[in-house]
């Protein structure tokens, strides 16, 4: 008799450590996602095959789908974590956005349900379940939490938004009113609560302020108030933009990292092959590592792209003045001042060019009168106000 309570104690322990039943790992094709995309989530993948436990894994997958706006995908990866580790706010949160921004109301208001339950106290995700309530035509239920955030804080534009769509949506069209003017008074350049107040005011007639207020959505379309969110900022910070590898490599190329500075300007291209600063700073870099038939094909790339630019022409003639191609390093200069007759390093070097044929008289005239003496080799790229670089004199 005294061995069934151990023997229940062991099984239950034992349950308890195998954990959830899980479904099985989605089947994802990285290479389809982009590369920036694949490459960040292929180790996380792989991970997750040989453990298929590893809630880190899982997470941080379902997050990145999630910062990238793969939304489908996205949900059964953080549901997996959730499932996983049921006391992290972020999975369900991160869940109910995605499910959000699906058009899945009911099961994204039940994701930010369990947010509450997981952390009563994070305000965004009180804001975002009154939100997918008001999607789902549940009004009363989305009025009363907005209700609720805005009385814990009167101040919050976003609360008072939220609070005016749903006030309308209830057919209430002066409290409406009321809760978007304090919006804009609060927030002037709120364009979505300028949207809503001219549609309230369209309601009562009042076509004179729903013309003012629908000229000022369309100043400040894209504005809106900054949104305390820790969440949502951490996973926005994962999505790695064309523009922020370019800036990197900038970066990696001033501290005397060229093999870096080069893998991050490759991968902007290949986020956004049509960044011309990244050509432009390719062909340079190439040429002060010495690499110069990867800088003639990056230059020709771009070419061929219709991607030419006053720098990248010049920058190629850096680079082919120095290996003494000197019909090369003449051509882009000249196509450089085509573009800009005023670039002063192309018509300096040109000029200096000229004087060592023995053309003075051209030099003086075309070439910006440079002294005598060599052309400049290529310089380290520098960095301009636009995370671009250019050799320089």
């Amino acid at each position: 008799m005294k061995g069934r309570p151990w023997l229940v104690a062991c099984l239950c322990a034992w349950t308890a450590c195998s954990g959830p039943d899980l479904e099985p790992i989605p089947e994802i094709a990285p290479d389809n996602l982009g590369p920036n995309l694949a490459n960040q989530l292929g180790p996380q993948l792989a991970a997750l095959r040989a453990n298929p436990g590893d809630v880190n894994a899982a997470g941080n997958a379902g997050m990145l789908l999630h910062a990238y706006g793969q939304h489908e995908l996205a949900v059964p990866f953080l549901e997996r974590a959730g499932e996983l580790d049921p006391s992290q706010l972020r999975w369900p949160y991160y869940r109910g956005i995605s499910l959000a921004s699906l058009g899945r109301g009911a099961e994204a208001a039940e994701a930010f349900r369990e947010c509450i339950r997981r952390d009563e106290g994070y305000r965004p995700a009180r804001q975002r379940l009154a939100d997918a309530l008001l999607a789902g035509d549940e009004i009363d239920r989305s009025r009363d939490v907005f209700r609720e955030l805005v009385a814990a804080d009167p101040s919050d534009a976003r609360a008072l938004h939220g609070l005016g769509k749903a006030e309308a949506a209830a057919g209430q069209l002066e409290a409406a009113v009321q809760h978007l003017r304090r919006a804009v008074e609060l927030v002037p350049a709120f364009g979505q609560a300028h949207y809503a107040l001219a549609l309230a005011y369209r309601e009562l007639g009042e076509e004179d302020k729903s013309s003012e207020h629908l000229d000022l959505y369309a100043r400040h379309r894209e504005s809106e108030p900054a949104a305390d969110d820790p969440l949502a900022s951490a996973a926005a910070g994962l999505h790695i933009t064309a523009a922020e590898y370019l800036k990197r490599g900038v970066e990696a190329m001033e501290a005397g990292r060229p093999g870096d500075a080069v893998s991050l300007h490759v991968r902007a291209l290949q986020e956004d092959p049509s960044l011309t600063q990244a050509h432009v700073n390719l062909v340079i870099l190439y040429g002060s590592m010495k690499r110069s038939e990867d800088a003639g094909a990056q230059y020709r790339s771009a070419l061929d792209a219709g991607l030419a630019s006053a720098e990248l022409h010049y920058n190629y003639g850096v680079v082919a003045y120095g290996e003494n191609e000197s019909g090369a390093a003449r051509r882009a200069f000249d196509a450089a001042l085509e573009i800009n007759p005023d670039h002063a390093l192309a018509n300096h070097n040109l000029g200096q060019m000229l004087e060592e044929e023995g053309r003075f008289g051209e030099a003086r005239g075309g070439g910006g009168g440079g002294r005598r003496g060599r052309a400049p080799p290529p310089h380290p790229p520098t960095h301009n106000n636009n995370h671009g670089m250019g050799a320089r004199q």
